[in-house]
């Protein structure tokens, strides 16, 4: 049961995060990385990728990437390609398309499984 929940709480979240993106649309940017935000965690150290993102009105705007490493990538002064909702430029991240894809398969995977599991069906 608590597989389930916990399965169907990041499916949730997952879907959350991405419901900008599914209602409005993505436009794609170029951005220029800036730096990289540090967090501290017991014995960690964990970077964000901080990036220069064009705005709707010709200027530019710190975005911190939501996604955090356990190395610094990618390096500063690297120019990429961003993606964010249109309209919500601050919103910006740095796509990848195979992990995302990865996380909603193996959520989703698990949610079926401890699903089938509780009704007794698996």
């Amino acid at each position: 049961m608590i597989g389930l929940a916990l399965a169907g709480a990041g499916l949730v979240l997952m879907v959350r995060s991405d419901l900008l993106f599914i209602r409005n649309g993505t436009r794609h940017v170029p951005a220029q990385m800036v730096r990289h935000q540090m967090k501290r965690r017991g014995g960690t150290t964990l970077y964000s990728a901080v990036l220069l993102v064009p705005d709707e009105r010709g200027g530019f705007i710190e975005v911190r990437d939501p996604l955090t490493t356990p190395f610094p990538t990618p390096v500063i002064g690297e120019r990429l390609t961003v993606v964010h909702p249109t309209g919500y430029p601050a919103r910006a991240r740095i796509p990848y398309p195979w992990f995302r894809a990865g996380v909603y398969g193996v959520l989703g995977y698990a949610f079926v499984m401890f699903g089938l599991a509780v009704t007794g069906l698996g």
